[in-house]
């Protein structure tokens, strides 16, 4: 920016930096100018392979496409005027920028503005005004029909100085109503002070402190504060809002996969994405997928979701929705459960202009199976398309009554009706594999995907119909595996009813089919994926512990880890053993946990270097290794990949790539550790893709390190601590 200029041109959006102050007073330092460069240098396309290449919160956080899911499913036709607050470096503009009008953004930061402005240069219906938001608002248009404050409200404090109630929140919404149409509507998007995850060990989201909203703020001064649900319509009301709707995002408003409301709340198996600490380590104090089935059960998930997203002005068409652009671009697609009065139906249309081809084949899929099941007990619902004004094509089918075969199932498991469970298998192979030898097969025809109401069962989701035959004992397969794998203690309680072997064969499935058919669905899902990562598998690679008290453990799980132990061969506690003694953690998906960690048998020999082996089943996220439990300096000095035949393959390269550490280093050398908790984490699915193994499989982890104490007045130094 010149001195004295008051306007900025870059590419087609222009900063407005007329009311710009001339200094930034809030900014996240050297990570605003990395990602300024990559914006700069990189298409929007390239964004996703950064994001895995760098494997760190910030760069998650502002480039994600999945940021746009808190926008993306609100039914624009095209003609809206736009006014977003806090757009910071425009990970929600973007999105707004494909389906709206104009878009006019207020932003305090002159780097992030930049940031926005960069991204989104080939953009002609961006104008960004850069400065204090009580300097420009007197100055804004009168006749927004959408202003948007996604994470911006909570900062009130920081921003409303002269708020004559004295309430800067209810200060912020009067000020901002002036500047909405006649039928213009707000949209907020917050987390909740009262949310699930809080309770269950997550740090308060802006102070970082352990139950900090649900104590009320006592024990702080905070930045930014957030509300429950009962206080956010107290608030709206007392600014003389009086119709509005909650939405709840799930598991939050940063990174929705599913947008659930009070019309379509959701059922407890569908909340299995709760471990989502990116940016800093959580405590497991419960289980939230337990938890949330009373909370359920009892119609207080609006109490207890983690974010809203409120939205004045009359409801909206749209009841419930969920996402899939964290699959390959070909793929990714959005589902809704729309109404029209008193007709409801679900709607699945693109989000990329790669994925039509995939929306337009749900038509002749419904041909198809209609056509395989026309004699047969199978119903398919009904499937017709239709056109939006901007081209797009969405594809639309009836809201069918009846209820999932999985919550069916579910409840035999819980009344431990063995007879029942297998009875609705037989039933799943008879109806679904009617017709098997005829070319049309939905593959993906999973317990979720049929309502049974009566007699009656239907088929409501076909998207990955295959014009080939599969047999139904591979379907049944595969829909069995999906199950198990959406809520693993499925699999525990159907292990006690049916052992596993038993169940295989009542399907009639071999062993050597099942690891066929589980490689299939290897393969199947990396095609679905592409090359994108997605959120769990990125949280594993580049998110904070998550961190099981012991006093809290039951007695199965102490008995667990005291298993474990004696497994590993350890002797005595942590406290206990010697220092140079090294310790592995295993993710299969809830974190790092005391009871899937181990001391291993193999002591540091000559020149302080060990050996040993880690046991791979193929279900891990991620593997945790502590070289010591002191200040040291380890050298990883070789990775490999062994498989049944004791084969070893070299991926000490790969290992030092992906691996995340708390210590100071580059690969090849050593790796210096200040701290009494050392660790290096490895992301293994990432590490065996790329190694050329697949997923799922069993393998085994040799590694070979090398370590030497560190003096700990020489770790102070390093710290900071001493002069």
């Amino acid at each position: 920016m010149q001195q004295g200029s008051r306007a900025e041109k870059i590419g087609n959006v222009t900063l407005d930096l007329s009311l710009y102050p001339g200094q930034d007073f809030y900014s996240d330092g050297d990570v605003e100018d990395r990602i300024l460069d990559i914006v700069r240098s990189c298409p929007a396309d390239r964004f996703e392979e950064i994001i895995r290449e760098r494997k760190d919160w910030p760069t998650l956080y502002h480039l994600s496409p999945i940021r746009g899911n808190i926008v993306d499913w609100i039914p624009f036709d095209g003609s809206e005027k736009v006014l977003e607050i806090g757009a910071g470096p425009g990970a929600i503009t973007g999105t707004l920028l494909k389906s709206v009008r104009e878009v006019t953004c207020v932003e305090l930061s002159y780097r992030r503005s930049l940031i926005n402005a960069a991204r989104h240069k080939d953009a002609d219906n961006l104008l960004i005004r850069v400065g204090n938001f009580e300097d420009i608002e007197p100055t804004l248009d009168t006749d927004y029909d959408y202003i948007f404050l996604i994470g911006v409200l909570e900062y009130a404090r920081q921003y409303i100085h002269s708020a004559s109630s004295g309430d800067p929140f209810r200060e912020e919404l009067l000020r901002i109503r002036k500047h909405l149409s006649s039928r213009g509507r707000l949209v907020i998007a917050i987390e909740n002070r009262l949310g699930l995850k809080y309770f269950a060990g997550c740090r308060e989201d802006h102070s970082g402190r352990f139950f900090d909203g649900i104590e009320s703020y006592d024990r702080s001064d905070p930045a930014a504060v957030t509300f429950s649900k009962p206080a956010l319509e107290k608030l709206l009301r007392s600014c003389g809002i009086q119709q509005f709707s909650f939405y709840y995002p799930y598991p939050d408003y940063k990174f929705p996969s599913k947008i659930y409301s009070d019309e379509r709340q959701p059922a407890a198996p569908e909340l299995n994405e709760n471990i989502r600490n990116f940016d800093r380590d959580r405590l497991l104090l419960f289980d939230e997928r337990k938890a949330y089935r009373g909370i359920t059960q009892d119609g207080l998930y609006p109490v207890f979701a983690n974010s809203f997203e409120i939205v004045t002005g009359p409801a909206l068409p749209v009841e419930y929705c969920k996402f899939s652009n964290d699959r390959d671009a070909r793929y990714a697609i959005r589902t809704s459960m729309e109404r029209n009065g008193e007709e409801r139906f679900i709607v699945k249309t693109p989000q990329t202009k790669q994925a039509q081809e995939h929306v337009d084949h749900m038509i002749r899929a419904a041909g198809l199976l209609s056509k395989r099941y026309a004699d047969g007990a199978l119903r398919i619902a009904s499937c017709t398309g239709f056109t939006h004004k901007d081209g797009t094509r969405s594809v639309r089918f009836p809201l069918v009554a009846g209820t999932p075969l999985e919550d069916l199932l579910d409840e035999r498991l819980s009344a431990k009706d063995r007879e029942g469970f297998l009875e609705l298998l037989t039933q799943y192979r008879a109806i679904v594999g009617f017709g098997e030898e005829q070319p049309a097969a939905d593959y993906d025809m999973t317990f979720a995907n049929l309502l049974i109401d009566g007699d009656t069962w239907t088929a409501i989701d076909y998207e990955w119909t295959a014009e080939r035959a599969i047999p139904a004992r591979e379907m049944l397969y595969r829909s069995l595996a999906c199950y198990f794998r959406e809520d693993p203690e499925r699999r525990c309680e159907a292990e006690r009813l049916i052992p596993e072997t038993e169940l295989l064969s009542f399907i009639g499935v071999s062993g050597e089919e099942a690891k066929r058919l589980t490689a299939e669905e290897d393969a199947f899902q990396k095609r679905v994926t592409g090359d994108r990562s997605a959120l769990g598998e990125l949280r594993a690679e580049i998110g904070g512990d998550v961190i099981r008290p012991g006093i809290l453990q039951t007695p199965e799980e102490i008995a667990a880890v005291k298993a474990a132990r004696k497994a590993a061969g350890e002797q005595g506690r942590k406290e206990d053993r010697p220092l140079a003694s090294v310790q592995v953690y295993v993710d299969t998906g809830r974190g790092f946990r005391e009871e899937q960690a181990w001391f291993v048998e193999e002591s540091y020999g000559d020149e302080g270097v060990i050996c040993f082996t880690i046991p791979l089943s193929g279900n891990e996220h991620a593997v945790r290794v502590d070289p010591a439990l002191c200040p040291c300096v380890a050298l990883l000095r070789k990775a490999e990949l062994l498989d049944d035949a004791d084969s070893a393959q070299d991926i000490t390269h790969l290992v030092y790539r992906t691996m995340k550490t708390n210590g100071a280093g580059t690969a090849g050398s050593g790796i210096v550790y200040a701290t009494d908790d050392p660790w290096m984490c490895l992301p293994l699915p990432k590490v065996l893709r790329k190694a050329g193994r697949k997923t799922g499989q069993a393998n085994a982890l040799r590694l070979t390190l090398q370590m030497a104490g560190l003096p700990s007045t020489m770790a102070q130094m390093i710290r900071g601590e001493t002069n």
